[in-house]
């Protein structure tokens, strides 16, 4: 802070990407989102914003449950960016203390007020140029990127004034005398914007000043069909009265208001001929590499580089940025030779070695631009400032494409771009480039494998390809689609005519030793991430490192900061510069990152110091051992945090990712031991993985966590811990029967009973033991057996005294004694469960007991109650646990069909179809989809004739189509429900009956 009280060197451009600059350096503003939060305290600078104000401006009505702790974490990642001084908490809100006039848009307010006093005194031709500064502050759409609906307001306000000062800047070119410069611009303006009258209007004048009066006429002509064709209304006032006057030949409008009309000097045309002291014969620099032949896909990126190319008004930038080897130099020669035609004036190219560690300077690089266009020996400049003056002069009024390769940062480009309109520039480097003036970002992904596949056929041949399609398609995906990777391995096949690429495939072995063979001659993929890895300074390249470790798809911001064992919000900037440094991805869950498969297999090859494989072993026994056990213990912590954690028997939503949590838990326990005593316990492993299970999704949680229960039951076997032996069992045994393999999950559940009785575990484990044993007596069909086990699993939650665990197993215990069809038993035991419900003042117990009564009552044939039942269930479910609503409506579906309200049914198994597709509850949204279907019908079905009954014939088409998908959802996953749905679509079984899958993950 300075001592005026203003934030010192502080500024802000929002007329475009969102900048923020301290003494000239730019700053790091964050994510999208938190640009926004930061404008909204921006705009408001000086005045306190409140805590709920923020959260409306980024999300209006739709706020995420998580909103205030996310904009604490803004708020605190903006004070380390702006300082404490600048962004402080007052009263509750948040206070930013900036100076106004380091905003673009108060530098713009301020020139466009003082275009108005030139105009007042009669000096238009100043105020033009007062209002083109104004228009020079925007640098492309206002705050662009920047999500939110108070941005958006802003940004259509400001693009609104922004064509406010296009005109205002035209209209005092016109009173100034450039009129016949103005028409050009003026036509064009009209042709984007045909309804605004006041454009129509100035192009009119200038027409008329130019000596053009008939064209004026006609302009008003086509203003007035505009109009009427499009409003339906007829030209305003001020059209209509500036015709009139044409039409009278008004002498007043010869002259500007206020002074008689001085032409300005005509400024050069596009095309002509430069300043006397450059070289009498400029050359035409051709200097493009050669296009690739078998350049594959990229058609939206082709397109969206040559729109960018072709902006007008401005020196367009392109930039493209993407991983070592996805094809970007490829990309922009393509580009670059396609727009070849539309530069006349030369097509620069120069490699500026960004990434292989001998950057090209500046200097050194305009000095090779100025000889290409014949600018030799002493008429070269010596400093930075001048060869960049002379470089901007050469390219004034040409048309030249300028392509950059390989750049490493801003600084490095900057002075390379052209001055004037006419040029353009395309970028590319490994790292996100921005801080340039009318830049557009292309980040580039990796190539579809459909592509891949072509650009392995246009190498190779369609004929090997086509014999080998799998294969093909395999080797592709073994090489990540990236596109070097694919040329390297169809470069080896093109050369060796007697190979399959089936046989290629075999070769390329594990992640680690695929690398290797992802060699050819001078290429290699390895050496491409290598010049990567190199840039990266000590923290982020141990972070590149360790972040491979995990295998795992994704990772979260708190997974991160776990795994690097730093603050979050550090952990996550570093996570972010390497996905600027494209070491990185972002996944399509938002804030999640993830590695490319084949830069991850070179970060498990790193050791600690960056560069020694023979390291390996070591590093994955101390720092490989650590960091999985820093992870367990974040996904332990959120486990045992979640209401109801599985410590007590029953776990929340929210145990965790089930497909990372899997692949964690099964990477662990194949860890020898003792590898390292940060190794974790197999309990501990067994303990989260049943946690998760508890939570998990029942359609896609089976495969991975029962792959990983698998391991873990191995390694449990073969060191002898019971505990962890008596938990993988359950996980496996609860898996079996959500999928409805009851028969296989009850070997599994004994032997985990067995083992809690017979050592004594945890009276919370031998009570899950015992629930989930009769849960399997329920799908069985065995209803005494089934509540004989809840009957224990309720016992042992009494002499712990653990009484939220008490009333979910009550409810339990109701549902088996309805079942044998002992409804008073069950009422009672729900009355137990209620009373412990509300002295907790546990709604979700509650709810659950609500519908445990509606089921009683459909049972019973009181559909009506039923209904009353599940529908007071919904009342008190938290709207924003999906997986809990859509089960209770998929009942609700139920006992409204029975009770014969068909409309309502279809309605709310809508509902079930959402809400379950919302939590990503693979099963439960087949089980709606089937639901549904059935609603439309109109009828229980159970056989192909039902499609004949008295549904609509448009209920019944649709009714197939949900019987249809709910059918590849369920048969997948071993589910029984799909077996009913087979006959309804007509889908035989010519083998007889059904076989379901036995699950992969099953033991034995």
């Amino acid at each position: 802070m300075d001592q005026d009280g203003r934030s010192g060197g502080l500024r802000f451009e929002v007329l475009g990407p969102v900048r923020g600059l301290r003494d000239g350096v730019e700053l790091a503003l964050g994510s999208p989102q938190q640009q926004g939060m930061l404008l909204s305290l921006l705009f408001r600078a000086g005045r306190q914003v409140s805590g709920g104000q923020l959260i409306d401006d980024l999300w209006g009505d739709e706020p995420p449950a998580s909103a205030h702790g996310v904009i604490r974490t803004y708020v605190h990642r903006l004070r380390r960016v702006l300082g404490p001084d600048v962004l402080t908490s007052l009263g509750g809100g948040y206070l930013l203390v900036a100076d106004r006039d380091g905003l673009d848009t108060v530098r713009c307010e301020t020139l466009v007020a003082r275009a108005r006093m030139l105009r007042a005194d009669g000096r238009h031709l100043e105020a033009a140029t007062a209002l083109r500064a104004a228009l020079a502050l925007w640098r492309g759409e206002s705050m662009s990127g920047v999500p939110g609906p108070y941005v958006q307001r802003q940004r259509r306000e400001w693009e609104e004034r922004r064509l406010a000062v296009v005109e205002a800047r035209l209209e005092a070119e016109v009173d100034g005398g450039r009129w016949a410069e103005s028409v050009a611009e003026l036509t064009a303006l009209v042709e984007e914007h045909p309804l605004r009258e006041r454009l129509s209007e100035l192009l009119m004048l200038a027409l008329y000043r130019a000596g053009r009066q008939a064209d004026a006429l006609e302009e008003y002509r086509a203003a007035d069909r505009r109009l009427r064709t499009e409003l339906g209304v007829a030209p305003g006032p001020g059209l209509r009265e500036l015709h009139g006057r044409i039409l009278a030949a008004d002498g007043t409008l010869a002259v500007a208001a206020g002074r008689a009309v001085v032409p300005a000097p005509r400024l050069p045309q596009e095309g002509a001929p430069v300043a006397a002291a450059e070289p009498s014969t400029l050359l035409v620099p051709d200097q493009l590499p050669s296009a690739v032949a078998d350049f594959t896909g990229r058609s939206a990126e082709v397109e969206a580089l040559r729109a960018a190319l072709r902006e007008p008004g401005c020196v367009p930038v392109a930039a493209v940025a993407g991983m070592g080897g996805v094809g970007k130099t490829a990309l922009a020669v393509h580009v670059a030779h396609g727009l070849a035609g539309e530069f006349p004036d030369g097509r620069l190219h120069l490699d500026l070695h960004g990434t292989d560690g001998r950057p090209t300077r500046p200097e050194e690089a305009l000095a090779v631009f100025l000889r290409s266009f014949g600018v030799v020996g002493e008429a070269i400049p010596t400093g930075l400032a001048e060869r960049a003056a002379r470089y901007r002069s050469l390219l004034s009024g040409r048309r030249v494409l300028v392509l950059l390769d390989n750049a490493r940062d801003a600084e490095q480009v900057r002075p390379l771009l052209p001055g004037s309109p006419g040029c353009a520039v395309l970028v590319t480097g490994r790292t996100r480039i921005g801080a340039l003036p009318n830049a557009r970002f292309t980040e580039l992904p990796v190539l579809p494998a459909e592509d891949a596949v072509t650009l392995l056929t246009r190498v190779v041949g369609p004929e090997r390809v086509a014999a080998e399609p799998e294969a093909a398609g395999e080797l592709v995906r073994l090489c990540g689609q990236l596109p070097l990777a694919v040329r390297i391995l169809a470069a080896r096949l093109a050369c060796r005519p007697a190979w399959g690429i089936a046989r290629l495939v075999e070769q390329l072995g594990g992640d680690r030793y695929r690398l290797d063979a992802l060699r050819s001659g001078d290429l290699a993929v390895e050496s491409s991430f290598r010049f990567g890895f190199d840039q990266l300074d000590a923290e982020q390249a141990r972070a590149f490192r360790l972040l491979a470790v995990p295998e795992v798809p994704e990772l979260s911001p708190a997974e991160v900061a776990a795994v690097l064992d730093r603050p979050g919000p550090v952990a996550e900037e570093l996570a972010e510069s390497l996905v600027d440094c494209s070491m990185l991805e972002v996944s399509a869950h938002p804030d999640r990152y993830r590695y490319h498969d084949l830069l991850r297999a070179f970060a498990q090859r790193l050791g600690s110091d960056g560069a020694a494989v023979e390291q390996v072993e070591q590093v994955e026994r101390v720092e490989r051992a650590g960091v999985l056990a820093r992870l367990v213990d974040h996904h332990h912590a959120r486990v045992a945090a979640a209401p109801g954690s599985p410590v007590g028997g029953r776990a929340a939503r929210g145990g965790g990712d089930y497909v990372a949590v899997g692949a964690l838990v099964g990477q662990c326990a194949k860890l020898p031991r003792p590898a390292a005593a940060a190794v974790p316990a197999l309990d501990r492993l067994a303990e989260l993985l049943l946690g998760v299970c508890l939570s998990a999704d029942s359609g896609r949680a089976t495969r991975p966590l029962g792959h990983a229960a698998n391991a873990l039951l191995h390694a449990a076997l073969e060191h002898g811990d019971r505990t962890a032996e008596a938990r993988a069992r359950l996980v496996l045994g609860r898996l079996l029967i959500e999928v409805g393999s009851a028969s296989s999950a009850l070997s599994e559940l004994l032997r985990a009973r067995d083992l809690c009785t017979a050592h004594g575990l945890p009276q919370p484990l031998l009570a899950l033991a015992h629930g989930s044993l009769a849960a399997c007596f329920v799908q069985l069909g065995r209803p005494d057996e089934a509540v004989a086990g809840f009957s224990a699993a309720v016992a042992v939650r009494q002499r712990a005294g653990d009484r939220r665990a008490l009333a979910a197993e009550l409810l339990d215990l109701a549902g088996a004694f309805a079942r044998q069809g002992r409804y008073g038993a069950a009422n009672r035991v729900i009355d137990q469960s209620l009373v412990v419900s509300h002295e907790l003042a546990d709604h979700a117990l509650e709810a659950r007991a609500r519908d445990s009564l509606g089921s009683i009552a459909h049972d019973r044939g009181q559909h009506d109650e039923a209904v009353t039942h599940r529908r007071a269930a919904l009342a008190l479910t938290d709207p924003d646990d999906h997986r809990r609503t859509g089960r209770i409506l998929l009942r609700l579906v139920e006992s409204l069909r029975a009770a014969g309200r068909g409309p309502e049914a279809v309605e709310t198994a809508e509902r079930a179809v959402e809400a379950l597709t919302l939590d990503g509850d693979q099963r439960g949204r087949g089980l709606a989809l089937a639901a549904l279907g059935d609603a439309l019908a109109g009828h229980r079905p159970v056989a192909p004739r039902v499609l004949d009954g008295p549904g609509p014939a448009g209920d019944l088409a649709r009714a197939r189509v949900c019987w249809a998908e709910a059918h590849d959802i369920l048969a997948p996953i071993g589910s029984p429900e799909a077996d009913r749905l087979v006959p309804l679509l007509g889908r035989g079984h010519p083998a007889g009956p059904p076989r379901r899958r036995w699950p992969s993950w099953l033991p034995g």
